[in-house]
């Protein structure tokens, strides 16, 4: 027989035979598909990794909350240390751990605590024999409940942050689920905050001082214009009691008239002084009550002309001034704040250590604390900096003293944290101060922290935004549009893409 379309009789045998042994070979996939669907399950999420701080936590950057305006959608901020965090504790085990995110932008140790007496009191109790001053709180988390933004992870009613991580660790054991790490970044906003004080008081200083020297001279040139009004009003006074005898000397021809007009009047004043001092007092006080709200919003316009030229005149002069005063109360008002910012973090790590000891929840956290401690994004920042110098000089050495004193409580009893440095990532040159020659050990150093603050934070963020058509915000401007005050892209603070990542990085090669 012939072949036909290319197979013999044996081949069609055979290609039948192959088909039998592929619909077996596929009868046998379908019967193992069940199981090979459950090897290929995602596995089970058996963790969580609980969040805690500012806007660092949050993972905030100026430049995507204006890419987001006028809706802000938390989740175009997970690009922070906490998600990176999570990644690498993920990446290195087949269980995985989930992340709870409870980061609030501009939170302080005390808004974390928040304001709640009953909270208060009973951290306070339980510290009272370990902490010299009480632990403070403040209203939870403005950017939620004041300004109406939302977060990754909403705490519930009124809670604050950590009010909000108590209950995620008591549900955690209610569901029988392990909670393996809780991170807390917190205390940059109570520095800057009092920064800010600090600033406005010695802005304050500063104008006073300009105020001072330039109110003498608006003082003078309205004193000056009331001064003429009155001695014009005594002028025309003194001429109407002497025209009639200056008529009759001259015979009324000019200019004669006014040649004995003004000879009869300098008379009449010099022979009347009583008169005149009384004409001068009542008129400028008739002049100043007509026209006093007038005279002193002139006064007010005057000063403040006076006061922007002399500024501009000596703006070099008055920066340096202002910097020196701010300074010098940041320098003495640190202090007492870091003492507060460390008694505060005792507390809240406290808190999570022995919620049920203090009736604030039902378990007493016994698993990894890792407090990741603030970098100095005013330190030497490449393309910004000039000389080689700090952008906020002392801010380093001010980091490094609130580093140094909450390195050594959060370590040891009763927090016992790890506790992450991240200044000796971000600001290699800590230990450098400002002066007009380095070494070249020391240059390597600077360079290397104005690359880092120029690439892992957005203080050289140069972007300009555009808050409404034609209106663009440009470095370091703000604008404030009702209750929201908008900044430019830059200088922002806050950790970039990459910055997070260090952060992250910094925590297990620190914790782990």
């Amino acid at each position: 027989m012939q072949a036909m379309n290319g197979f013999s009789r044996v081949g069609v045998r055979r290609y039948i035979r192959l088909l039998g042994c592929v619909a077996a070979l596929l009868a046998l996939a379908a019967m193992a598909m069940p199981s090979l669907a459950a090897a290929m399950k995602p596995p089970k999420v058996n963790a969580t990794y609980v969040a805690l701080g500012d806007s660092l936590a949050f993972g905030f950057s100026e430049h995507e909350f204006n890419e987001s305006l006028p809706s802000e959608n938390p989740a175009n901020f997970e690009k922070g240390y906490p998600n990176d965090y999570a990644s690498l504790i993920n990446a290195s085990s087949y269980d995985k751990t989930k992340l709870v995110n409870y980061g609030c932008p501009g939170e302080t140790t005390g808004s974390l605590i928040g304001d709640k007496p009953a909270v208060l009191a009973a951290i306070n109790h339980a510290l009272r024999h370990v902490i010299h001053e009480p632990v403070t709180g403040e209203a939870a988390c403005a950017y939620h409940y004041a300004d109406g933004l939302p977060l990754h992870d909403e705490y519930g009613g009124t809670k604050s942050q950590l009010e909000a991580a108590i209950a995620e660790l008591s549900a955690a054991k209610a569901a029988r689920r392990k909670v393996t790490t809780v991170t807390i970044d917190i205390g940059a906003n109570d520095e800057l905050h009092e920064v800010a004080k600090a600033t406005k008081e010695a802005e304050e200083q500063v104008e006073a001082k300009v105020k001072a020297i330039v109110t003498p001279e608006a003082e003078a040139q309205v004193g000056a214009k009331v001064k003429k009004a009155v001695t014009e009003e005594i002028e025309a006074y003194v001429v109407e009691q002497v025209i009639g005898q200056a008529e009759v000397e001259s015979g009324g021809e000019e200019p004669a008239l006014k040649e004995d007009v003004a000879k009869d009047a300098a008379e009449y004043v010099e022979n009347n002084p009583e008169t005149i001092k009384s004409l001068e007092l009542h008129d400028a006080s008739r002049y100043l009550s007509e026209h006093g709200k007038e005279l002193q919003e002139e006064g007010e316009a005057i000063g403040l002309r006076l006061g922007e030229e002399y500024a501009v005149e000596n703006a070099a002069k008055l920066h340096e001034e202002g910097e020196t005063i701010g300074l010098r109360l940041i320098t003495e008002a640190l202090p007492a704040e870091f003492a507060q910012i460390d008694t505060n973090v005792i507390g809240i790590a406290t808190a999570l250590r022995e919620a049920k000891k203090m009736h604030l929840g039902k378990v007493n956290y016994k698993g990894a604390i890792i407090f990741d401690a603030p970098y100095d994004p005013y330190g030497r920042v490449g393309g910004v900096s000039q000389g080689h110098k700090e952008l906020e000089p002392g801010f380093n050495a001010a980091a490094a003293e609130l580093a140094s004193v909450l390195d050594g409580t959060i370590t040891a009893a009763p927090v016992h944290a790890c506790f992450v440095d991240n200044e000796t990532l971000f600001n290699p040159a800590l230990a450098v101060p400002d002066q007009e020659t380095y070494t070249p050990e020391q240059i390597e150093l600077i360079e290397k922290e104005e690359l880092n603050l120029a690439t892992w934070t957005n203080m050289a963020n140069f972007n300009t935004f555009e808050y409404a058509p034609g209106k663009v915000l440009h470095y370091g401007e703000k604008v404030k549009i009702g209750a929201l005050e908008l900044d430019a892209d830059g200088p922002d603070i806050h950790a970039t893409t990459a910055g997070y990542e260090e952060m992250a990085k910094q925590i297990k090669s620190t914790c782990h």
